[in-house]
């Protein structure tokens, strides 16, 4: 019997060993990406909400004029006080619905204006927002003025106060959109804008200072488990993507327990939209970003990140069809307006024209094991 157990501990060894192994290849064989981790401890996390970083502040301080108006107020308000009170009568109900829902939100060629928004630029019936009144906001200084100066890089634009105090803060994507009904809802779906997506902090030497950690930033293989609530479990399993595209390391820093990245170029992240079919895989799209986080004592992670965002890749402007302006009521051809408006990022070197703006995604992380991809060694020599 004792001879017997100790073979079957001997087998037990060489397979660990073998383990080992197949681990160490496999992971320097992944690439840049995968190298093996760094010293020190290695934490990862489940980006389970993310919001447009708008700052829900009472409608006076941001809105003191009221929210942005609908496709239908906006074709109200362009009528005379007799026509308006004429359509709005019961008797006309078949007319108004026609007028609003079919001709308005058409353009010469057909189109609507959430199916093709930017055709309509020199349409005088679109208007730009007023854009929100606040002079706080939650962001970083991107741009490194201190006044919201053109430069090389960027557009002339106004700057924010940070909602802790920061000075010169950049954050033109809520100036843009923090009055509109629809971008400013506070229903659930609202704090998940983008889909989930983990974040991993690897060779933390002190969860409170430390001048080296790698960051990554990835997109799941794996659809999450969830919960009884709806909300994914934490300390579940999870797969990376194989996927490159959608893999992303950077360095970081850890001061008085805020970790904050190096500037990723550009950052992209899986996005499906699900009404599109198989032409719903999409990119999110973010240049400059870097993310400011918080590991904090409960084992979650809260933060936000930082960047400029094309324009052409947000999803309110001209990403559906016209459904959303018909049904949902709004006017995807005033937000595309508004947006080139107040974009400060990225100017067309021919036009001047600014063509991403600045904006801030707070996120909010739980704790999860995550799992390299597999990788196909059959192939290498």
């Amino acid at each position: 019997m004792a001879v017997s157990n100790v073979r079957m501990e001997m087998r037990r060894t060489k397979c660990a060993i073998g383990l080992l192994v197949v681990l160490g290849v496999a992971v320097f064989a992944g690439g840049r990406v995968f190298q093996a981790a760094p010293q020190g401890q290695t934490r990862a996390f489940l980006i389970v909400e993310s919001d447009q970083g708008f700052l829900y502040a009472p409608m006076e301080q941001e809105c003191p004029q009221g929210f942005e108006m609908t496709v239908e107020e906006s074709f109200l308000s362009q009528q005379t006080p007799a026509e308006r009170e004429r359509l709005l009568k019961p008797e006309n109900a078949k007319e108004y619905q026609s007028k609003w829902k079919g001709e308005f939100i058409h353009g010469p060629g057909g189109e609507n204006v959430c199916n093709n928004p930017k055709s309509f630029m020199n349409d005088p019936r679109r208007f730009v927002y007023r854009g929100t009144a606040s002079k706080v906001a939650f962001g970083v200084n991107l741009d490194g003025t201190t006044d919201g100066r053109a430069t090389k890089n960027t557009c002339a634009h106004q700057k924010f106060t940070g909602v802790n105090g920061e000075p010169a803060v950049d954050n033109q994507l809520y100036r843009a959109m923090g009055c509109s009904k629809l971008a400013r809802s506070t229903m659930r779906v609202a704090r998940n804008y983008m889909e989930h997506f983990l974040v991993e902090v690897r060779g933390i030497d002190d969860p409170k200072n430390d001048d080296r950690v790698e960051v990554g930033i990835y997109t799941p293989e794996d659809t999450p488990i969830q919960g009884s609530s709806g909300s994914p479990l934490p300390n579940q399993t999870i797969g990376i993507t194989s996927n490159p595209h959608w893999r992303t390391m950077v360095a970081g820093r850890i001061v008085n327990g805020q970790l904050t990245t190096d500037v990723i170029p550009t950052l992209y992240l899986k996005w499906v939209l699900a009404t599109w079919g198989p032409l719903g895989l999409q990119d999110h799209e973010f240049r400059d970003a870097r993310f400011r986080m918080t590991l904090d004592d409960d084992g979650s992670l809260t933060g936000m990140m930082a960047a400029y965002r094309p324009i052409e890749n947000i999803f309110t402007v001209g990403r559906c069809c016209g459904g959303t302006a018909s049904v949902a009521n709004n006017d995807c051809a005033s937000e595309h307006k508004t947006l080139v408006a107040m974009a400060d990022g990225y100017p067309d070197p021919e036009t001047g024209t600014c063509t991403a703006i600045s904006s801030v995604t707070n996120i909010k992380g739980i704790p999860v094991f995550i799992v390299q991809p597999k990788v196909d060694l059959s192939s290498r020599k």
